[in-house]
Formats: C-alpha cells, sequence, structure tokens
C-alpha cells in the first residue's frame, strides 16, 4: 500500500454476487432444464478457474471450446458433465476424451471411424457423446439428408455409453429474423421422436425463444451480465457485469487550446483543457479504435477519451472534474457503464472486448 492506494495499475474485478445473480435469473426462465455454463475463451475472459469454481455447485455442467479447456476444467471439476464444442480434429484426442471423461461433438463422419478403431482402448470405459446437426448455420454438424444414418451408426458403437443431440442458433440475438424459427422446426422435425437429451438454445435463444429449452440450455454471455441480444439492455433483462474493468490515472496535465493530443494529433483541444492519462490500453485488451462516444467513469462521472488508444494508455478529458487526482480508479466498463456500450463505439460485439482483456491485466475476485 502507498498512502493507503492498493499497488495496481489496472485489474479486472470479477464479481462473484454479480455471477449468482446472473446464474439465478438463467434458472427463473428455465426452471426444469438443465444448464449448460459455456466457459470458453478462458470464460469469455473472466479466468475459466474463477467462474468454474464458483458457480459449480449452481449449474448442471458445463461447456468448452477446445479440449484443453476442457482439462483444465476437469481438474477444477471432477464429476459434472463438460462438452467439448468443437476440438476434435485428430484421431489420438480421443484418448483424453476418455481419460478425462470429457464428452465430443460428433461433426463430422471421420470421428465415428476414430471411435471404432479405438474401441479396445477404451478398457471398458464408455464415452458420452453429442451429435450436432447443422440446421442451416453451415458451420460444424451433420447435415440433415445424413444424419439419421450417422445417428444409426454412432447408436451401434459400443463404446458409445449416451447420444444427446444439439445444434446452434445463428441469429437468435434478432427477434425479428425468421430464420431461427427456420432452425427450430429443423431441429425439431429432425429430433421429435429421439428420446435423448437435446440442446439448442445459447444466450439468446433462451431469452427470445424460452419454449425450445429442451433438456439443456447453453447460456454463455448472460452468465456474465452481458446483453444478447440486439432489442434488449442488461438493465431490462436484469443482468448484473461480473467484469468491472479499471485503471489508475497515471498523470495529470494542463494544456491549452488547439493542441494536439497524442499520435498522429488526431485530436485538437478546442478549449483550455485538463488532461489525464489512463494506465491502460490496446496491449492491455481495451479497443483501440472507439467512435468520439467513448468515455471512462471517475467518481461516478463520465470523462471523454480523446486522441487515439496507444498500447499503455488512453486520454481522458478531466476539465470538467478538476477534482481528479492521480492515483484515482478509473472504469472502463462495469456498474454505470456497461460493455455493451463500450462495444457500440467500437464497433464490435461485447463478446470480442471481453474475451480480448489479456493476461496483463490480473483477474481479482470480489464479493467472493
Amino acid at each position: 500500500m502507498i498512502d493507503g492506494v492498493e499497488k495496481w495499475r489496472a485489474q479486472a474485478l470479477i464479481d462473484i454476487q454479480a455471477l449468482n445473480h446472473n446464474v439465478l435469473k438463467i434458472r427463473d426462465r428455465c426452471r426444469s432444464t438443465r444448464i449448460m455454463a459455456v466457459i470458453k475463451a478462458n470464460a469469455y475472459g473472466h479466468g475459466l478457474q474463477i467462474i468454474t469454481g464458483a458457480i459449480a455447485d449452481k449449474v448442471d455442467g458445463f461447456a468448452v471450446a477446445t479440449l484443453a479447456e476442457g482439462v483444465e476444467c476437469r481438474q477444477i471439476q471432477e464429476k459434472k458433465p463438460i462438452v467439448v464444442l468443437s476440438e476434435w480434429w485428430y484421431e489420438q484426442q480421443i484418448i483424453t476424451f476418455v481419460e478425462c471423461q470429457l464428452q465430443p461433438v460428433i461433426h463430422s463422419l471421420e470421428q465415428l471411424h476414430w471411435i471404432s478403431q479405438h474401441d479396445a482402448q477404451f478398457n471398458g470405459d464408455a464415452l458420452d457423446v453429442w451429435l450436432k446437426i447443422d440446421t442451416g448455420m453451415n458451420r460444424l454438424g451433420i447435415s440433415l439428408d445424413q444424419y439419421q444414418a450417422v445417428y444409426q451408426q454412432l447408436s451401434q458403437l459400443r463404446p458409445v455409453k449416451s447420444i444427446s443431440i444439439l445444434s446452434h442458433l445463428a441469429n437468435a440475438d434478432d427477434v425479428t429474423d425468421g430464420f431461427t424459427d427456420h432452425q427450430i422446426a429443423e431441429f425439431e422435425a429432425a429430433t421429435v421422436n429421439l428420446e435423448h437429451d437435446r440442446s439448442l438454445c445459447n444466450s439468446a435463444g433462451l431469452i427470445q425463444r424460452p419454449q425450445r429449452t429442451y433438456q439443456w440450455v447453453r447460456p454463455g454471455l448472460m452468465l456474465y451480465g452481458g446483453s444478447p441480444v440486439i432489442d434488449q439492455t442488461v438493465d431490462q433483462l436484469d443482468l448484473r457485469p461480473v467484469m468491472h474493468l479499471k485503471a489508475r490515472i497515471l498523470s495529470i496535465k494542463q494544456t491549452g487550446s488547439d493542441q494536439p493530443v497524442g499520435y498522429g494529433g488526431s485530436y485538437i483541444t478546442r478549449r483550455k483543457t485538463l488532461l489525464g492519462m489512463i494506465g491502460i490500453g490496446y496491449g492491455d485488451g481495451y479497443p483501440r479504435v472507439v467512435d468520439d462516444r467513448a468515455c471512462v467513469v471517475i467518481g461516478g462521472c463520465r470523462a471523454p477519451i480523446i486522441g487515439r488508444v496507444s498500447m499503455d494508455m488512453i486520454t481522458v478529458d478531466l476539465t470538467d472534474l478538476p477534482w481528479a487526482k492521480m492515483g484515482d480508479e478509473v472504469t472502463l466498463w462495469g456498474p454505470g457503464l456497461t460493455v455493451d456500450e463500450v462495444a457500440k463505439w467500437a464497433g464490435t460485439i461485447p463478446y470480442e472486448l471481453l474475451c480480448k482483456v489479456t493476461m496483463r491485466i490480473p483477474r481479482v475476485i470480489a464479493n467472493g
């Protein structure tokens, strides 16, 4: 501590109370459905270990994108299902799936062959798998015209203990887009006579089509307090931001009117201006390009970002906040300034901003 100030330049506070609140809100929307918490990409930048440990007793399973993420999750959570959504691209990975009791998603004919070829290596162990149907997104998945044949082959493989069925919604963030209803109809027609567990809804699907939650939902952004739909804010959805991205004022200086600020001199002061240099930049994951609406929050007040975002710093106009001082905390996003709003300034989506917060920024548990 230095004069009562903790020694950190920038940090991401992970609010466990907000996380638990969001899980309860998800549960309220699908009381009879199991929750598969999506924790891929380091739990959307929040810290896989932090998030997994915090909600292990509140959700029914986890979903990751890569095999390495699945192994890391299994080291924390010994019993609950862990589904690897996309990575199984070479034969020998099946050994890790079996040893770590991870559930692969079957999306190609080659994977059927690999399961049958490695029958002898199971030693009596069985594999729970998910069969993915491509209902029109044209990404991963078995085509609808091949699905029945693949399902029959998979069900006859001795190492396969159980089969669950899933697909993925492409446009569920937009309630006016009819393609979601097309995908739901295709999924329903393909699986209506099957007694297996089914999963279709991501966060947006859960909000827009709650009647199609089936046995499992796969919330991602909702867990972390972001809005997954374009027509509703986090406040309207009663979600709370889990990551509070913060930095400090490193320096304050006075400059006159008509002065350039930062690289390229792209911003010219319009008055005598009090400049604040904030200890965060694109090297930490804050977007390099934001429009002229961009701001930060200091002491509950907004201060506009001026000049270009650099690797390690941003500059803000403190002229209307003359009481601000070096070392003061600055909120880049969190309560009072949502990541959804920052994403609009950057011309991107909140998923990208959260995932891009670099490892230079320590994740610190708050309200745990």
